[in-house]
């Protein structure tokens, strides 16, 4: 595989240009073919290096070896200084990853004109961080950015200007961007940062209050707004602002949950004491509020890495990167920074919640017992969540029904309405299926699809649910239809889909939507045992076989290993919709004979 790949690089990529190796270049640049062979082969050496780097380069991103990537682009680029293609491919490699002094280091060998916009931004961050102000307005007025990367270097400017003293024009450069219909939900809370830095407190706090009402109101930028609020003693409106958005499950809901105990301690600070406070804060509120806009996990992190090289010290900033790098399934970089959140900040709980969520996929049993310790040293709607949702995971769902039973009622009689709930009715609603208990799990079901209509897991459990009990087959494919066109590269719901296809017997049309899931999750034991499953019934028995031997080496669950193996010795004996038939005449005591069987 990685010989074909490496063929395909050198025939198709063409990124060294190979008539190179053959000339060798003069001190200015002009090709003189009667130079000596002794600077062609310092040329062929070169080159050479080059392409080796470029190879390796491309297979790193191949192979999502981030860290492979950016070394290989970063050496290609160092041999090669003046490449504006290799410097953006570096650039790029090592934003992935994090490295922004590696950036850094590159963007000064390069002139200033090819220079990447992530680039440039680097340089500008760490000027700021030295307190070279000037040299930020400088790197930052004159240059285009895409979106997001726009709104960050105007408001690094901003933040630099206000440094400088200059006052009205960097309040005025903000003010401008919260008021562009782009951008004024994710551009407010940060202008309302820098206007308490310039002790426009009062107009602060106006922004404050109209940006607390909108769906991007970041955790960030509302901590700064209670922050100010409780310097100017009015502990009673950071609580009431604090307590609404505190309640539920969510990662967000459990930072207010922390801001709020805060608040109720009567615990506050001087707002913003300097210009990095001011610069990581609106910064951070900015690219929290642009993350829920339209910026993928990947540009978030890219720009929360350049908060993070400024203020590294930071609590706010870690978490924050560690949670976008998780939704970015870069789990390992997650864990780092998740790690560096203490006891003693508001974020640290839903850090530990990310982190027990992340430690699930690796060993459920201790995930479990990290959420069990986790409710019991911090008791909270949150933590209790978690341990539900662990409890259902780890299929204790007896004790985790009875979970979700208590904060149901809790959070109803906090006055959480059932759409706000839909998680916990999907949670026991899969709980009590899972138990046996159809008629009680399929309103909980129907709860949660009627309250997140566009949530793929509530739409492929159920529709799956329903598919294989053979009830409302035409609403059970449409909702696999809809969780696949909203999550189409999930190999869980492509398998859903799939197989309940094959449950009423429309093998061919399964077949193609099981190979996909196979290609999407190849290492899921009951996918690969599903594909197997139909290429027997499409008479593919040899490819059937090979699928349930692959199913078999994968599975670490003995029930299935047994499964498997009485399929591979003796094959599919009963068709799936010829059982469900007997099943259903059996039990409506009909004569099994008049019963049609799909060809």
């Amino acid at each position: 595989m990685f010989k074909a790949f490496i063929r395909h690089i050198i025939a198709c990529l063409g990124l060294i240009s190979l008539t190179s190796v053959a000339v060798a270049q003069t001190p200015t640049g002009s090709t003189n073919l009667s130079e000596p062979a002794a600077n062609i082969e310092l040329v062929r050496a070169l080159d050479v290096s080059i392409f080796a780097a470029t190879l390796a380069g491309r297979y790193g991103e191949a192979t999502d070896n981030s860290a492979l990537a950016a070394q290989a682009w970063s050496r290609a680029y160092a041999r090669q200084p003046s490449d504006r293609v290799l410097l953006q491919r570096a650039v790029q490699a090592n934003g992935e990853i994090g490295d922004i002094g590696a950036i850094i280091r590159l963007s000064r060998l390069a002139p200033a004109g090819i220079r990447p916009p992530l680039a440039v931004l680097a340089l500008a961050t760490e000027a700021f961080a030295q307190g070279r102000y000037h040299d930020v307005t400088r790197l930052l007025s004159k240059r285009d950015f895409p979106y997001g990367q726009d709104l960050f270097a105007q408001h690094l400017r901003a933040c630099a200007l206000l440094a400088l003293g200059q006052v009205e024009q960097a309040t005025e450069l903000t003010k401008v961007l919260s008021d562009d219909g782009d951008y004024d939900q994710a551009a407010m809370m940060s202008h309302a940062i820098l206007l308490t830095q310039a002790k426009k407190y009062q107009e602060a706090l106006g922004i404050f209050q109209m940006a607390s009402k909108n769906e991007q109101a970041t955790p960030s930028g509302i901590r700064a707004y209670t922050n100010l609020l409780m310097w100017q003693n009015r502990q009673g409106e950071a609580i009431e602002l604090l307590r609404p958005l505190a309640l539920g499950s969510s990662s967000k809901a459990t930072q207010f949950q922390g801001t709020l105990k805060e608040a109720q301690k009567g615990i506050k600070a001087q707002p913003l004491r300097n210009h990095q406070t001011t610069a990581t804060l609106g910064l951070l509120s900015l690219v929290e509020g642009l993350e829920v806009a339209r910026l993928s996990p990947s540009n978030g992190s890219e720009l929360l890495f350049l908060v993070a090289h400024l203020n590294p010290q930071s609590q706010e900033v870690s978490f924050a990167l560690g949670q976008a790098l998780a939704a970015g399934n870069k789990a390992d970089l997650a864990a780092g920074y998740l790690r560096k959140v203490q006891p003693s900040s508001p974020d640290y709980v839903a850090a530990q919640i990310e982190l027990t969520w992340m430690a699930f996929s690796k060993d459920p049993e201790f995930a479990l017992d990290q959420a069990r310790a986790l409710a019991r040293t911090n008791p909270a709607f949150a933590t209790q969540t978690l341990l539900a949702d662990m409890l259902a995971a780890n299929h204790q769902d007896r004790e985790a029904e009875a979970t979700y039973d208590q904060l149901i009622n809790e959070s109803e009689a906090a006055g959480r309405t059932k759409r706000e709930n839909w998680p916990l009715y999907f949670g026991r609603g899969c709980a009590r299926e899972r138990l046996g208990r159809w008629s009680e799990a399929l309103p909980d079901l129907r709860t949660a699809q009627a309250s997140a209509p566009n949530q793929p897991n509530v739409l492929n459990y159920l529709g799956y649910a329903l598919a294989d009990r053979g009830e409302n087959l035409d609403e059970a494919l449409a909702l696999l239809r809809t969780a696949t066109r909203l999550r189409p590269r999930s190999g869980e719901i492509a398998d859903s889909y799939g197989w309940a296809l094959y449950r009423i017997g429309r093998y061919e049309e399964a077949a193609s939507l099981l190979e996909r899931a196979v290609s999407l999750s190849p290492n899921v034991s009951e996918i690969t045992e599903h594909l197997g499953d139909v290429y027997w019934r499409t008479s593919r028995h040899i490819e059937a076989r090979l699928e349930w031997s692959r199913a078999y080496n994968q599975s670490t669950k003995p029930a299935q290993k047994n499964a498997l193996e009485v399929k591979l010795s003796q094959g599919l004996t009963t068709d799936p919709t010829q059982a469900a038939a007997e099943a259903i005449a059996a039990m409506s005591q009909l004569d099994v004979s008049v019963i049609k069987y799909p060809q």
